[in-house]
């Protein structure tokens, strides 16, 4: 920017999905907004993974189980919005999700899942979760294989096209006014005395009233003061994309931390690996998508036959706790944290730019941060 522009009320510091998503909200607040994105907006995190929006155990009642079912609440109308106001279709779809039953502890799980949510249904009146036998899960997807204990049915799982997500809410930022500062390394914060007043990036510095952290994996190295506020590391999920008409399956078939994912052109995503040991390399490995391709066979064996079209690798920002950080950074006024969301960015995208928006608009918010609050104690074995 230079000396003539007027600086932004809120400088948002990262373009995936949850940048993005809450700049789009502080806009439509009124606000002026820049994003500041070290490479092109949403092609990190957000572009890699498979577009499950997920609803999660039953049996959690934890405090990200919480914000998961508030921003599941959220994410039609979410979509829909963002459909309407720029023609742009990110394709969502309740397709349901089956997880396979191989084990005597996830046939226990299962039991305690169905009982959990016995009494609720979905919207037509049919059980949110139901326990099916290896015959009845065979009837929702006969290329199943047969050799399962059984499967978990949840009939609220859903699907997004994450590339298509990101380019409407790219064009609904720009409708907004938010002004997107691609190829744009922010080097450091910019601080006077305890207030962030805004970034100093390869390009030269930006002033800003407030500056919302949302850099995903590194969002730790923005600057050293956030050390021991701010603890978000890469972790490596390899994917791999297959192709097969028609159809094999239809549902999410999710089994431990793998799964499978069916689009409706033919495409089907296979993932992910977990590798927090690889840091910020995003290479695919020999090894990983090897495991991937097994999990594919050994689920669905007419994939054999499958066309292989390619793999890449995503960088998940993980925590040590598992909870993202949001909220105000202690001993740094004016920053504001919205990082760190693992496997759930895009899940909690809508409940994340809302609950950012409440706090910078209103000073306060509908849902008590302090469990995420920068700064709070982590067990450091957590997930390293």
């Amino acid at each position: 920017m230079s000396a003539t522009d007027k600086s932004p009320d809120v400088l948002v510091i990262g373009g995936g999905i949850i940048g993005c998503t809450t700049a789009y909200r502080l806009a439509q607040a009124g606000l002026a907004v820049t994003i500041v994105e070290r490479g092109v907006c949403g092609r990190e995190a957000s572009w890699a993974g498979a577009g499950i929006i997920y609803p999660g155990s039953e049996l959690r009642t934890d405090f990200v189980a919480q914000l998961r079912r508030a921003a599941i609440a959220r994410f039609p109308d979410f979509v829909a919005e963002l459909r309407e106001r720029t023609g742009i279709d990110p394709q969502f779809v309740r397709c349901g999700s089956l997880d396979i039953i191989t084990d005597d502890n996830q046939d226990a799980a299962a039991d305690r899942e169905v009982a959990a949510a016995v009494d609720h249904k979905t919207n037509t009146g049919e059980p949110f979760i139901e326990r099916l036998t290896p015959r009845q899960a065979r009837e929702h997807e006969p290329n199943l294989t047969p050799k399962i204990r059984g499967a978990v049915l949840m009939r609220e799982t859903a699907q997004v096209r994450n590339p298509r997500l990101m380019a409407a809410l790219r064009a609904a930022c720009a409708q907004a006014g938010v002004k997107l500062l691609e190829q744009t390394a922010v080097l450091d914060l910019l601080v006077d005395g305890a207030r962030v007043g805004g970034v100093q990036t390869a390009r030269g510095p930006i002033a800003a009233g407030k500056v919302v952290l949302a850099a995903g994996a590194w969002s730790s190295s923005i600057d050293r003061r956030l050390a021991g506020l701010i603890e978000v590391f890469p972790v490596r999920g390899q994917i791999v994309l297959l192709e097969m008409l028609p159809r094999v399956f239809t549902h999410f078939i999710l089994h431990g931390r793998s799964y499978l994912a069916s689009r409706l052109d033919g495409k089907i995503i296979v993932g992910s690996t977990e590798e927090p040991e690889a840091g910020f390399d995003k290479s695919n490995t020999v090894a990983g998508v090897a495991r991937l391709l097994r999990v594919a066979e050994r689920f669905m064996p007419r994939l054999k036959d499958a066309t292989l079209l390619r793999t890449w690798a995503g960088l998940r920002p993980g925590t040590p706790d598992s909870k993202p950080y949001l909220g105000p950074v202690p001993g740094l006024e004016g920053l504001i944290a919205a990082t760190g969301h693992y496997r759930s960015g895009l899940t909690l995208a809508p409940i994340t730019a809302d609950l950012i928006t409440q706090y910078i608009t209103q000073g306060k918010t509908d849902i008590d941060l302090e469990p995420f609050r920068p700064g709070r104690p982590q067990n450091q074995s957590a997930k390293r």
